[in-house]
């Protein structure tokens, strides 16, 4: 027993001796530990939606819900929300971006791809890194100089920058770690999309369809940005989809897929959704399905194989871009996507059942509701898998004339500003564009990085916006709150029932998410196209958005009458209870 203890207090003595810097009494030549500050592990990204004082993520967690279980700030006291700070980010455009928070430090991003490190309670900067940008990248951006944001993990921040390079920047110090080219922005392969860390990956997609751009979603190596694997979205001769392609059309087929996608960890599924042709306008060079463009994906994200898929608009000539973003919900019984399209629709598609398709597996729509008015198809419904019969010749884009009053514009229904489903309510809010257009298609020959649209007129006519929310279960509209123009910020649903989202006017607001009553609002003094995230520092709930007047879509086209009385600008603010 005394020789026991003994042994027993030797390897205790040892082991003290290592942890205190005594490795030489273990005959090592070298030992040493490091810390990370705000070091992000695979286990805090799969668990995003398990903790409350962080936003890690796009949607906050893997399943882009953009539901913060958050309390603190709640329907009873909203209207004592005050700004605690401010940050300016000292350029102007479009500002698509929001707070990634972790631990309190607060990492965001502007446009022109300057990032910021920032304290969460304080505002105070710890650093900030600025890119040189190409002179010549800039005719090649389809909608502004925009970023969506940064992925957070392990001891790094990756940004996606315009000129298609992945940059890992160390988050302690905003120093470049490495800089990997990409993609080839002469080509108008430029990237505006905030990535996603997933299982030592850093996952992201390209834009540039209104190039005429062969879309592909691609990922690399957290830590050394080496290639691991890159999937077309335009299917080539001999692979499953091709021949919905008319010709060699397929060649220039746009599918730009430019919003991060979703995660299914119990089935390791990756959910990436993807956008419109190219043309936009004619689609009569591409005849067929143009697969698989205006779908969402379903992939092996150790691979990047597609594994099945769902077609919401083919052969589209309304560029009714299918990019938006696929939220994971698991309600009424059934494991559902949410999707909401500008086609003028929101899904819920299922996520398990699929069926044979010419291109492979398709998955099964469980149920669709029209966001407004649509005229470009009859009704949609679920007794054909929820695809459209077009009304077609009357609402067809052709070359002789001009189509007139095509509902909805190719802003929506829902343009890219994600739209937030909340755990509390069960309810899905969705920010819905209801304005129509005008259009007549044109011939055009590809030419590379240049405009190929198959546009000759293109007229935004009136209209209005709404904020809508959806039983996510069935689809029923639960409430609907009008207002003069659309919510081109995305949405918050929080624990303390609320919705927050910004519009064009400059105004954040916050409304009931039960009623839709609204609670509470301040003005930025800028349009907002940022979205809204909250977190926790020091143990006080902070609620931030940036704002900045700008963005793509026909919307911006209003501010050249805004403009008279407002200004741009850009910035994050932050907001607390007294």
């Amino acid at each position: 027993m005394v020789k026991q203890l003994l042994l027993n207090r030797a390897a205790v003595v040892a082991a003290f001796a290592l942890a205190s810097g005594g490795a030489w009494a273990q005959g090592l030549d070298e030992a040493a530990a490091k810390l990370y500050p705000n070091y992000v592990t695979d286990d805090m990204l799969l668990n995003a939606d398990k903790d409350a004082q962080n936003w890690l993520l796009y949607g906050r967690d893997y399943q882009t819900t953009r539901y913060s279980p958050l309390t603190q700030v709640n329907q009873s006291n909203v209207k004592n929300l005050k700004a605690a700070w401010q940050l300016s980010f000292g350029v102007l455009d479009g500002q698509d971006s929001q707070a990634v928070v972790v631990n309190g430090t607060v990492y965001v991003t502007s446009s022109y791809n300057k990032v910021w490190s920032v304290d969460g309670a304080t505002g105070k900067v710890n650093w900030k890194y600025e890119r040189e940008l190409p002179g010549d990248v800039f005719p090649k951006l389809c909608c502004d100089v925009v970023n969506r944001g940064v992925a957070v993990y392990k001891n790094k921040v990756y940004l996606a920058t315009l000129d298609a390079h992945i940059v890992a920047l160390d988050n302690a110090t905003g120093k470049v770690v490495w800089d990997k080219k990409m993609g080839d922005y002469t080509y108008a392969e430029t990237f505006t999309i905030m990535p996603m860390a997933l299982r030592n990956k850093i996952i992201f997609g390209t834009a540039g369809a209104e190039y005429g751009v062969r879309g592909w979603i691609a990922a690399i190596d957290a830590d050394t940005g080496a290639p691991v694997w890159k999937t077309y979205t335009i299917p080539g001769p001999g692979e499953p989809g091709n021949d919905t392609w008319a010709g060699e059309s397929w060649k220039y087929g746009g599918g730009s897929a430019w919003i991060t996608g979703s995660y299914d960890k119990d089935t390791n599924t990756l959910y990436w959704p993807v956008g419109n042709p190219g043309p936009d306008f004619d689609r009569h060079v591409r005849l067929g399905d143009n697969l698989f463009t205006n779908s969402n994906l379903a992939m092996d994200p150790d691979t990047g194989k597609i594994r099945s898929y769902f077609n919401y608009t083919p052969n589209d000539p309304y560029d009714y871009d299918g990019v938006n973003e696929m939220i994971l919900a698991d309600v009424g019984g059934k494991k559902l996507w949410l999707h909401g399209s500008r086609n003028g629709h929101i899904y819920g598609i299922d996520r398990v059942n699929t069926v044979k398709s010419k291109a492979g597996q398709e998955h099964k729509c469980v149920w669709v509701t029209a966001l407004q008015r649509v005229n470009w198809t009859k009704p949609i419904t679920p007794a054909n898998n929820c695809k459209p019969v077009y009304n077609w010749p009357e609402k067809d884009v052709v070359y002789d004339k001009v189509t007139t009053d095509i509902a909805p514009s190719l802003d929506g229904g829902k343009e890219w500003h994600p739209m937030a489903y909340s755990r509390r309510t069960k309810m899905v809010y969705v920010p819905v564009y209801d304005f129509a257009m005008d259009l007549q298609a044109k011939k055009m020959e590809w030419k590379r990085g240049e405009w190929y649209l198959g546009a000759k007129v293109l007229n935004f006519n009136a209209g209005a916006g709404h904020i809508k929310a959806f039983d996510a279960a069935t689809g029923a509209l639960v409430w609907s709150k009008s207002q003069s123009e659309p919510a081109t910020g995305g949405m918050l649903a929080t624990g303390g029932g609320l919705v927050f989202y910004g519009d064009p006017q400059g105004y954040f607001n916050a409304l009931n998410d039960e009623t839709g009553e609204h609670l509470w609002s301040f003005q930025l003094g800028s349009g907002v196209y940022g979205n809204p995230t909250t977190y926790t520092a020091n143990g006080k709930q902070y609620v931030a958005i940036v704002w900045g007047a700008g963005g793509g879509g026909i919307w911006p086209l209003h501010y050249a009458d805004w403009y008279k009385k407002h200004s741009k600008g850009g910035g994050l603010t932050v907001f607390a209870l007294d």
